[in-house]
């Protein structure tokens, strides 16, 4: 686990309503086909997933679940935009399997204790292409203050 600050991150992105789970494998297929069609999927691209409501407390049916591509100076797109808020994040590298995503969320109370966790923010789920590679992804916890 490493600790991280995203600033100025701006993200193409498409947004998504209704339960998490199977279906975010195929918006995320989807999403990356436009990608592909908009010329801006290539080997150092950057996708965040972003669950942006808790199971817990909304309805299946009202989940909002963002996929964006990180846009780099000088992309543009016909994609939606927007500017992801600045913060402090500590970084978990997870094998990028649905079991092992599946484990990550099961065991964030372990994983996360003792953390400065800011629960108020959404955690991101970081798929850069290099890492996806080494068959690897990482779960972003935003903090509130520095390890």
């Amino acid at each position: 686990m490493i600790q991280e600050r995203f600033e100025n991150i701006t993200l193409a992105y498409q947004r998504s309503i209704g339960p998490y789970g199977q279906h975010n494998r195929h918006f995320m297929e989807n999403f990356k086909q436009t990608l592909d069609r908009e010329q801006l999927l290539d080997a150092q691209s950057v996708i965040f997933g972003i669950a942006l409501d808790d199971p817990a407390r909304v309805a299946a049916e009202k989940l909002r679940y963002d996929l964006g591509l990180v846009l780099r100076r000088g992309q543009s797109t016909s994609l939606e935009t927007r500017t992801l808020e600045d913060g402090l994040y500590v970084v978990f590298e997870v094998p990028h399997t649905e079991a092992d995503i599946l484990s990550f969320w099961k065991d964030l109370p372990v994983l996360t204790q003792g953390l400065p966790a800011d629960w108020r923010r959404p955690i991101i789920e970081r798929y850069a292409a290099p890492m996806i590679a080494r068959h690897l992804c990482e779960m972003c916890v935003p903090l509130i203050r520095p390890l």
